[in-house]
């Protein structure tokens, strides 16, 4: 008899096991942090993982001003430049093993806005960040 109300409650526990696991999956994605520092996925359905996309919006994302005075600091000390920074224009951004950022940045350079694109490798749970590239922006204009 008392098997018969073991395997019942086994039996019964396994269905609410089924039913309910498909509504709690769901809502821990929904209450998901976003990943390390704060940074969201950029929206739109045409997202492909592994692609460059475009971050409408981060110019104004402290991580990303940070990320944009660390690259003008890295090139200004591998080439003895003297660029200030000015604001961040455009960014987009790419999964990789952690992320690579491309920040197009208005610079001071001479007292003349300049325009430059500057590559960022950052991996911040190993506190890892590389200046990969840093060029003349072309075809940007200064007045951005």
């Amino acid at each position: 008899m008392w098997r018969h109300r073991v395997l019942g409650s086994v039996a019964l526990l396994l269905l609410l096991l089924t039913l309910v696991q498909p509504f709690t999956l769901n809502q821990i994605a929904e209450d998901a942090p976003p990943p390390l520092g704060g940074i969201e996925d950029p929206p739109g359905p045409e997202k492909v993982y592994g692609g460059i996309e475009d971050w409408p919006g981060a110019e104004n994302d402290l991580g990303v001003v940070d990320l944009a005075h660390f690259a003008i600091s890295e090139h200004n000390s591998n080439t003895n430049a003297v660029l200030e920074f000015r604001k961040v224009v455009k960014v987009k951004q790419q999964v990789v093993a952690g992320w690579m950022y491309y920040i197009t940045i208005q610079v001071n350079e001479g007292g003349a806005k300049k325009m430059y694109e500057a590559e960022v490798w950052e991996r911040p749970w190993l506190d890892f960040k590389e200046l990969v590239e840093f060029r003349p922006a072309e075809g940007a204009s200064a007045r951005a």
